[in-house]
């Protein structure tokens, strides 16, 4: 099978182009999920970056699991068993992508719902409320509080997401409010306007995505989306060559769960003003020097500040990491998720699933390697809930106070 490099998590974007399409079945039989067990387990031996597997006895491993097949009568519970196996290699980007909840998977609630959350001191926090979407309707602000969603106790931002993300059903939160009361809010489901959004189909599901871009005070430019696919890629272009005379760049990459390694490279090239190297990866079959960047017909040249958080993930670390050495940008914001790998994915016997795995390591030309690292902030910043209540975004407040100092 013809692959493309990508570099993306769970929630990928146009590597999943590499498969075929698929008409999903109902559940498969046991030969089917043994032929699909051996696989996996093969290609993992075969295929993975490091053919050590990090030390892991995968012999041991399938002989552990493979006995657990008998007990299988599901294949959700066939998922889970091959995930729980492929956990023992500790690395991002070694999963099995469920395909008929594809949607779900890849459904983000700053898109659906225009808000986006995060863990602040023990709380689930509304850190983006977008303008105009159904949560902006609700009333909620940056700064409120998620404490349950349809009456159930939310434990975490990630579990939040999962609950209002995915479908269209109206759902009730139950917030904290800038006075300190609890109370319910009906939320929506919309998606943005054509304008700020972008989608790419991915076999059965559909990736969208979030865009923004606006000027800033004093002219500074500022550009947001959520996640790295080709349809962007035009749009970052116009959105940039437009801003080529402001005093300041900012590319907010905070929640950006990834994407494709083309989608990086070609934002990186309308930054760069020499032929760059952003990373070098590390196959089975050795290294590779092809993330790497020429400048583009039309550059931004003045100084870019790129903001970072704790959900930033994969392209947009990898990216940011090879900037960030290079000297040409400045990352401002909390230390990134650590999950980047270059991953591919194969079909499977069992055709409601697929495998995504690490074909390769990338690492910094300097020799960092990112993975369970993440990319380290030059400006240590983060947001809290009195701050973000009284309508201050910290993290974008000190790239702008950068951005001044710059120009002065």
């Amino acid at each position: 099978m013809s692959v493309k490099r990508a570099r993306t998590g769970i929630v990928a974007t146009t590597a999943f182009a590499v498969l075929a399409a698929v008409a999903l079945t109902g559940q498969s039989t046991p030969p089917q999920r043994l032929k699909t067990f051996d696989a996996v387990w093969k290609t993992v031996r075969d295929k993975y970056f490091d053919p050590t597997l990090g030390g892991v006895d995968w012999a041991a491993v399938k002989q552990r699991y493979g006995p657990r097949l008998a007990t299988i009568t599901t294949d959700a519970e066939f998922a889970d068993l091959l995930d729980e196996m492929l956990d023992e290699i500790p690395v991002s980007h070694l999963n099995i992508l469920r395909l008929n909840v594809l949607d779900a998977l890849l459904a983000r609630a700053v898109v659906t719902r225009g808000l986006a959350l995060r863990d602040i001191d023990g709380q689930v926090v509304a850190t983006r409320v977008v303008e105009h979407s159904p949560a902006a309707r609700a009333g909620i602000r940056p700064g409120f509080v998620v404490q349950a969603i349809d009456g159930i106790t939310v434990k975490s931002a990630a579990a939040a997401e999962a609950a209002v993300a995915p479908d269209a059903k109206l759902r009730t939160l139950t917030i904290v409010d800038e006075s300190g009361a609890a109370r319910p809010v009906a939320l929506e489901y919309a998606l943005p306007p054509k304008e700020k959004s972008a989608a790419v189909g991915i076999i059965t599901g559909t990736r969208r995505v979030l865009i923004e871009s606006r000027r800033l005070e004093g002219g500074v430019g500022y550009v947001y989306f959520t996640n790295f696919i080709e349809p962007v890629r035009n749009w970052l272009a116009a959105q940039i060559a437009m801003m080529r005379g402001a005093p300041g760049l900012i590319i907010d990459l905070r929640g950006n769960s990834g994407g494709d390694s083309e989608g990086g490279l070609s934002l990186a090239s309308l930054l760069v003003s020499a032929p760059t190297q952003l990373a070098i990866i590390r196959f089975r079959k050795g290294d590779d020097d092809y993330y790497k960047v020429r400048p583009a017909k039309v550059t931004y040249r003045g100084p870019v500040a790129i903001l970072l958080d704790e959900q930033s993930k994969s392209e947009s670390e990898q990216m940011t990491a090879g900037l960030q050495e290079a000297g040409r940008v400045v990352v401002i914001g909390r230390r990134s998720a650590g999950e980047v790998m270059d991953a591919t994915f194969a079909e499977l016997p069992t055709d409601t699933l697929a495998l995504l795995y690490p074909a390769g390591q990338p690492r910094t030309p300097k020799g960092t390697v990112l993975e369970r690292r993440g990319v380290i902030p030059d400006i240590d910043v983060g947001v809290t809930r009195a701050g973000l209540l009284a309508g201050h975004d910290a993290q974008l407040d000190a790239a702008l106070q950068y951005l001044r100092e710059q120009v002065k």
